[in-house]
């Protein structure tokens, strides 16, 4: 994913569109990763602000997880915005955060892969009002209810259980 700058870095306030389509394999990802299959699409803007080239825009794609609470499959997609500060190899201007770019092109190939990585959730439900597993039972409770007793307390806890109810 490389983005041609010539026309960008002529002119301090230009600016250039770009827009890309990319699969998973392109972009380095195992075969486990949720978007596997799907296409990922990139599009933005290369702004010179004088100082450096602002590189910012939005990738969208879709993926196939299973749910952190009911463990049953579900496809959602994905929207991760990105934004990027590039000067030219070998400037001698010192800019924090800033990447370095040789030539006239820039490869956002791992900004695009770490900033579909870092936007991942760490624990992904199917809907917020997921009620997930009968701790009991197993049985999914979006699908059907069960009659075990959940109030149970575990035995180790009973001691707490006793503590709490003197209180009230």
């Amino acid at each position: 994913m490389k983005i041609n700058i010539a026309q960008a870095k002529q002119e301090i306030g230009s600016t250039y569109q770009f827009q890309f389509a990319a699969c998973s394999d392109q972009l380095g990802f195992d075969d486990d990763a949720p978007w596997k299959g799907k296409p990922i699409f990139v599009a933005g803007q290369v702004i010179n602000t004088g100082r450096v080239l602002e590189v910012q825009g939005v990738i969208k794609t879709s993926g196939t997880y299973n749910c952190g609470r009911c463990l049953e499959q579900f496809c959602t997609d994905i929207e991760v915005a990105f934004s990027e500060n590039y000067l030219a190899a070998g400037c001698d201007t010192a800019e924090e955060d800033a990447l370095f770019y040789e030539g006239d092109e820039i490869d956002i190939t791992d900004l695009v892969r770490e900033s579909i990585l870092l936007a991942e959730p760490l624990k992904i439900v199917c809907t917020e009002e997921c009620k997930g597993l009968c701790p009991v039972c197993g049985t999914n409770l979006n699908a059907t209810a069960c009659s075990c007793d959940r109030d149970s307390v575990d035995p180790r806890l009973a001691v707490l259980q006793k503590l709490l109810q003197t209180k009230s």
